[in-house]
C-alpha cells in the first residue's frame, strides 16, 4: 500500500506526502525503434521517491519495479510504449488534468471519491496495514504492540493505526520512507514498525538473514492499486484492462508478482 496521508484519508489515499517542488523530469522510454515509431506512446507519471518495490529508481534515475514491469507486459500486449517520468505526491493529479502525463502510477488506492475525477484500470494489487517485528520478538498481534516502541510514517495511516492500538507514538522512531522505517527495526531502534503490507514483504524477501516476521489482521481494510487515467479516457482504460487481463491469462502477471514478493 501506498505510504497513506492522514490529511487524505477521505479519498482513502495510500501514497506519501512530498512537500518539495515538481521533480526535474527523467523520462525512461524504450529504445527508438521502426515498429515503436508506428505505435502510439502514453506518458506515465509516478512518483519520484523510492516505493519498493512498486516504483524504484538506482542513483542513475534508472527506473524498475513491479508497477513499471506490469505497465510494460501490457503496453507490449496491446501494442503501445512508453514513457515514464517522476514527480512529487503533491499535485500529481494534476498532471492529467492539465494533460502532461496519460496515466498515473504510484500505487493508488481505488476509492469512491477518486473515480469520481479520473478512471481507475482494473485492481492489480491489493494491500493492507501490516507490522513487522524481529523473528525473536515476543510480539505477536497488533493488540501486543501497546506499550511497545513502534515505528511508523508520521502524517500516515501508520501512524493513525499505531494509535489506534494504543501505541505511545512520542516514545517511537517516525520514518520517511518504508525503507527507513525497515531499518529501524532491523537496528532494533524500533521493538515493531506499522506500514503497507507490500514493502514489508519485498524486505522480507530481499533481506532474509535480517530474521523478521510479518503480523497481518484480517479485521483491518484492504485497499485495491489501479492505474488512473482522464475520466473521459476510455480508449487508454480499455487497453490496459485488457492487458492486465492478458498478463494475469498468460502468467505473466503471477511471474511477477512472485519476482517482487513470495519468499
Amino acid at each position: 500500500m501506498k505510504k497513506i496521508l492522514l490529511s487524505l484519508m477521505v479519498l482513502g489515499v495510500t501514497a506519501c506526502s512530498d512537500n518539495t517542488k515538481q521533480a526535474e523530469s527523467s523520462n525512461q522510454t524504450p529504445p527508438a525503434t521502426t515498429e515503436n515509431a508506428s505505435k502510439p506512446t502514453y506518458r506515465v507519471v509516478s512518483e519520484v521517491s523510492n516505493y519498493a518495490p512498486f516504483i524504484m529508481r538506482d542513483e542513475n534515475k534508472k527506473i524498475s519495479g513491479f508497477e513499471y514491469d506490469l505497465l510494460n507486459a501490457i503496453a507490449a500486449k496491446q501494442g503501445f510504449t512508453l514513457t515514464f517520468e517522476p514527480h512529487t505526491w503533491e499535485g500529481i493529479f494534476d498532471t492529467l488534468d492539465s494533460n502532461r502525463a496519460d496515466i498515473i502510477s504510484a500505487g493508488l488506492s481505488i476509492t469512491e471519491e477518486r473515480q469520481q475525477k479520473w478512471g481507475f484500470s482494473d485492481t492489480y494489487f491489493q494491500t493492507s496495514i501490516a507490522a513487522l517485528v524481529p523473528e525473536d520478538s515476543p510480539i505477536k498481534s497488533f493488540a501486543d504492540l501497546k506499550a511497545r516502541k513502534v515505528g511508523f510514517q508520521k502524517g500516515s495511516l501508520s501512524e493513525k493505526f499505531a494509535r489506534q492500538f494504543g501505541v505511545d507514538t512520542s516514545n517511537s522512531q517516525s520514518a520517511k520512507t518504508s525503507w527507513l522505517l525497515w531499518k529501524s527495526v532491523v537496528s532494533n531502534e524500533n521493538e515493531a514498525i506499522i506500514d503497507d503490507a507490500g514493502p514489508l514483504k519485498y524486505y522480507e524477501k530481499q533481506y532474509p538473514n535480517e530474521k523478521v516476521r510479518i503480523i497481518t489482521d484480517d479485521s483491518l481494510p484492504k485497499f485495491d492499486y489501479g492505474f488512473a487515467v482522464r475520466k473521459n479516457d476510455t480508449e487508454l482504460l480499455n487497453k490496459l484492462n485488457a492487458g492486465l487481463a492478458q498478463i494475469k491469462l498468460d502468467g505473466t502477471y503471477d511471474r511477477l508478482y512472485k519476482q517482487y514478493f513470495a519468499k
